[in-house]
């Protein structure tokens, strides 16, 4: 009688411990992405809300959009420059990235380039030692409280340069330019490449294949933004406005650099 009753109690301890053990709960499988998905330095740009472009170089001292490329760099001599007064403002205005023009369609470095002394070099503004680049660089770093990234300009176009109109020469000449204002000053969150050129301009054949690819060798981190991406694409105009509907997502084959009916 003795061992019944064991077995009674030891079969309800059983019971017992299996009504006190908490099943885990099913939860459904998450469903698959749909592709493409963004990369984390896209996700990170759509959210930076507000960014600064600054367009400055000869054409601050000619009072003109666009440079002819035969500006003197004499003319060159910014000396009230104060670089941390941009990023001042900048974080003042609540601004998450601020790019520069390191050469715009004229032709003019803000840098001292190696390949050309069509630059800083040749300008009264410190001696020809001065580096726009570098100071833009090293107030964003300094005083942009850790909130602001900075990110760089190259025009395509180059209305100075004789190399210009010779698609082995010129395309040279520019991946040295990218390899140098991508390696000299540290990590660019974002490398702008303008595919405007004037009817004037001489036939060119530009290598944004091998551009866009030594880009991502050397920061793999960083947005190129151009008409047609592959990161960040132009949104088809001047003021900014978006058409009805402009989608995040969109097939880069009905896209081309330098081609405004695509982007329209």
């Amino acid at each position: 009688m003795a061992k019944f009753w064991y077995l009674v109690c030891m079969i309800t301890f059983l019971e017992l411990s299996k009504l006190a053990i908490s099943r885990p709960e099913q939860v459904p499988t998450p469903p698959l992405p749909v592709l493409p998905l963004p990369t984390f330095s896209q996700l990170k740009w759509q959210q930076r809300e507000l960014i600064m472009f600054l367009h400055f170089g000869v054409n601050t001292f000619t009072d003109s959009e666009r440079g002819t490329g035969k500006e003197n760099p004499s003319i060159f001599n910014p000396i009230g420059l104060d670089t941390k007064q941009w990023v001042t403002v900048a974080a003042e205005a609540g601004i998450s990235l601020m790019i520069l023009t390191a050469k715009h369609h004229d032709g003019f470095c803000l840098w001292p380039s190696k390949y050309t002394d069509h630059s800083v070099i040749s300008s009264p503004w410190r001696n020809g030692h001065g580096d726009v680049v570098q100071e833009f660089i090293d107030a964003v770093k300094t005083h942009g409280g850790g909130g602001i990234d900075a990110g760089l300009y190259l025009s395509p176009w180059d209305r100075h340069d004789k190399r210009y109109g010779h698609d082995l020469q010129y395309n040279e000449y520019y991946l040295a330019q990218l390899q140098e204002l991508l390696t000299k000053y540290g990590s660019v969150k974002e490398i702008w490449f303008d595919g405007f050129k004037g009817k004037e301009a001489r036939n060119m054949s530009y290598y944004f294949s091998d551009w866009f690819a030594m880009v991502k060798e050397l920061q793999s981190s960083i947005n190129i933004f151009s008409d047609a991406g592959p990161d960040v694409r132009w949104v088809g105009n001047e003021k900014g406005s978006a058409g009805n509907t402009s989608w995040s997502t969109i097939n880069s084959t009905l896209l081309s650099i330098g081609s405004l009916s695509t982007l329209e």
